[in-house]
């Protein structure tokens, strides 16, 4: 007999995988004691040997989001992984001036832990400013025969993207982000907010209105064919992802948030404080590989169609930096937008935009 299972119930057990529970103890050292950092593994487990995408996830986002990308990952044959930066999760907090350096010194020692040599980098919204410190910071993490990093709705800072309401946040009094994690919460309700969009309410990544029955016969087949599971489930999923994130420890999101926005001190943003300055800095770097006979970076960019966060003036400002010119020799630059996108829904894999990463990443087995 065949036991039926219901969307709720494909949900629970997709949110109940191993690989999403993960934990590992950072050592001490004179700056910090033990910390304890949550993370998760979409697609292939540890030990099968395929490409390793480090995804850096923007403020809400966190190693739940392994839970929508876990069949999509095993399919494409390419491993991912979302860590918990401090105050979320399982992950020990850290004052926001050890944001950046505790991200840093996570990543090279937990790979060590997983025995994984090398990784591509991957990168949404606020996830861009540990993308870039850990590109700068640790190259040598990068895959030597198929460097790869990739921006997906890079963050661009308030005082260059001229975003109004963004301006408006970084003037709030700081007693007030103590909240925003419930805040955030509170106002996004069963739609999970995967970046710093939760500013502005933007209302999720996988977005199903009312279309015709063509159209919604479509959306499913993309939806099974994608992501292994219906619509009705992914629904079911969202659910299930926003309560349990948010039934864990969510306060690093408020220290997200004052970084984004430089509000206090210590929200520096080291390495890439100055994005062209750091930009420059690469050149060299990467000009100076590709003279010794290694392979070039290749960094793809990819912008929604309408992007609130950062505007058409945050995207010139992107744009401009990462020119082929100011690139050099030593990076392959690719830049595109998304028809129809906007600052959230560029990680919808049924676009097709990740389903082009994980080709690019796996080029060099080809």
């Amino acid at each position: 007999m065949t036991t039926h299972i219901s969307p709720e119930e494909q949900a629970i057990i997709i949110t109940a995988s191993r690989k999403l529970h993960q934990i590992f103890t950072l050592q001490a050292t004179d700056q910090h004691g033990p910390l304890k950092v949550t993370y998760s593994i979409a697609g292939p487990d540890i030990g099968e040997d395929v490409p390793t995408i480090l995804f850096c996830a923007g403020m809400f986002g966190t190693r739940w989001m392994a839970a929508w990308y876990d069949s999509f990952a095993e399919k494409e044959k390419v491993r991912m992984i979302f860590i918990d930066r401090p105050s979320f999760g399982g992950s020990t907090p850290v004052p926001i001036s050890q944001r950046i350096p505790v991200f840093l010194e996570t990543v090279p020692a937990l790979l060590q832990h997983l025995s994984i040599p090398h990784i591509h980098i991957a990168c949404h919204s606020a996830g861009t400013i540990y993308a870039l410190n850990l590109l700068w910071y640790h190259p040598e993490l990068l895959s030597p025969t198929n460097p790869t990093v990739n921006f997906f709705s890079p963050w661009v800072h308030q005082s260059i993207s001229s975003v109004s309401f963004l301006s408006a946040a970084s003037k709030l009094p700081n007693s007030l982000l103590n909240y925003w994690d419930g805040i955030v919460g509170f106002m996004v309700g069963p739609t999970f907010a995967s970046s710093a969009g939760a500013i502005s309410s933007i209302s999720g990544i996988f977005k199903f209105g009312s279309k015709d029955d063509e159209k919604k016969a479509e959306e499913e087949k993309k939806c099974l064919e994608i992501y292994g599971y219906s619509i009705e489930v992914k629904k079911k999923l969202d659910k299930l992802v926003f309560k349990y994130a948010f039934a864990e420890n969510s306060k690093g999101g408020n220290d997200e948030a004052r970084l984004c926005l430089k509000s206090v001190d210590g929200s520096g943003w080291d390495a890439c404080e100055d994005y062209e300055e750091l930009v420059r800095r690469l050149k060299e770097v990467w000009e100076k590989k590709a003279q010794e006979g290694g392979k070039k970076l290749k960094v793809k960019i990819v912008f929604g169609e309408e992007d609130i966060m950062i505007g058409a003036k945050g995207k010139k400002y992107w744009e401009d930096c990462w020119t082929q010119e100011n690139c050099g020799e030593g990076m392959e630059v690719d830049c595109k937008e998304l028809e129809g996108g906007d600052h959230e829904n560029v990680l919808d894999a049924t676009k097709g935009i990740l389903g082009e990463m994980c080709a690019a990443v796996k080029a060099e087995r080809l």
